[in-house]
């Protein structure tokens, strides 16, 4: 189910979602930005989303990402540090879907917020759901990316979960668009993914954060961040999406 938000206290506009609503866990998607220069943002102490009722009226913790952009030229060479972290966000009723503020990035200029995320029911009990781990299996016509072992999803007939684990590129594509096929991965998916991880020469306090995308069982990278495959800071996809599947 797709829809839209009602309203929001941080100047974001209009903002769209997809939806799979059950009794006791909502998945929401969506990708945000917004204005750290605001004046509705800048009196925000928790960002707070207007919605249409949800089908849960509260839920615990989860994640989303956050992404901000950071490109300097250098010497002839475009230097790409954007970078971004996961910040709490909770339903807060069923009318209200709240995200820590953090002002760290603020200096940055406009902010990416990415809602890939499973709300589950706070202080409800409910049977478990349950499914199958899937190995991800992939093609392209000249082999050039490599997936780690750990990459999976798990498949739901509304929604499915998805890792990605990054192990390495052919050198002559490093610096090239990346795009393989999803080989067994459901069709019907389409979304901005955020592409956590890589080294972060001038925002240390982070790793890098790059953006792909997936549709029609395709993986598409234009850029990364320049540490990105710097040792240590494994780059990976992690996302709760719903399926474009008639409810």
């Amino acid at each position: 189910m797709n829809f839209n938000s009602t309203g929001n206290n941080f100047g974001a506009g209009t903002i769209s979602f997809k939806s799979h609503q059950e009794e006791n866990f909502v998945v929401l998607n969506a990708k945000l930005t917004y204005n750290p220069e605001s004046p509705e943002y800048q009196a925000a102490d928790v960002l707070e989303i207007y919605v249409p009722d949800l089908s849960i009226e509260r839920s615990a913790i989860a994640g989303v990402f956050l992404r901000f952009r950071d490109v300097r030229d250098s010497y002839g060479y475009t230097w790409d540090n954007s970078g971004g972290t996961v910040l709490k966000s909770w339903i807060k009723d069923k009318n209200t879907i709240c995200i820590e503020k953090l002002t760290n990035f603020d200096e940055k200029g406009e902010i990416t917020i990415y809602v890939l995320a499973l709300y589950t029911m706070l202080a409800r009990d409910g049977n478990p759901i349950k499914g199958t781990k899937v190995r991800l299996q992939t093609s392209q016509e000249t082999q050039y990316l490599r997936w780690g072992s750990d990459s999976f999803f798990v498949e739901f007939e509304h929604w499915i979960f998805l890792h990605m684990q990054f192990s390495s590129c052919t050198y002559a594509y490093r610096d090239s668009p990346w795009e393989c096929n999803l080989d067994n991965l459901p069709s019907d998916i389409t979304a901005d993914l955020p592409f956590c991880g890589g080294g972060n020469q001038y925002n240390p306090s982070v790793d890098g954060m790059s953006e792909a995308h997936i549709e029609n069982g395709v993986f598409t990278c234009q850029t990364r961040t320049a540490g990105f495959e710097d040792t240590g800071h494994d780059p990976f996809i992690f996302a709760f999406l719903v399926r474009d599947v008639e409810e």
